[in-house]
């Protein structure tokens, strides 16, 4: 990342129906209240339209992404480093840039964001009680294939 793209806004899309994610956004929300450089987006709020920003819900839901103020978007493991970086935790980021702790974050985040999208999916699909049996064309997520 260049020194310019370092600074402004940076928009990150969590699922704050998932319990893991939801913790981890309250800890980064609450390290950044000073800077308040993290834009929190909340991809299961009913407001939130994904085509808004070009992307499909199911994208969202695959794995976290983010975007700075320059429109580049960021996805994976690269999310974490930036948000990281942006609330004070530079050191870490640079051990998590070591070529070998590198492939494990991201295989660990590839299994975790796997998982994850798995359930999501199945919550998604999961009819509300009272209503009718939910069948394929209900959910605005893809089918996890």
């Amino acid at each position: 990342m260049k020194p310019d793209e370092n600074t402004g806004p940076f928009q990150v899309f969590y699922d704050g129906e998932c319990p893991l994610c939801k913790r981890e956004i309250d800890l980064i929300r609450w390290k950044d209240r000073k800077s308040g450089q993290l834009l929190l987006t909340d991809i299961a709020d009913p407001e939130f339209d994904p085509t808004e920003f070009g992307k499909s819900l199911d994208e969202f839901h695959r794995e976290i992404h983010s975007r700075d103020h320059l429109g580049n978007w960021y996805s994976g493991v690269d999310v974490f480093r930036e948000i990281y970086r942006r609330i004070g935790f530079a050191p870490l980021v640079r051990i998590s840039q070591w070529p070998i702790v590198r492939q494990a974050l991201s295989l660990g985040y590839r299994i975790f964001a796997w998982i994850r999208y798995r359930t999501a999916i199945r919550r998604i699909k999961k009819p509300a009680v009272g209503s009718a049996t939910c069948d394929s064309g209900c959910s605005p997520i893809g089918d996890g294939k």
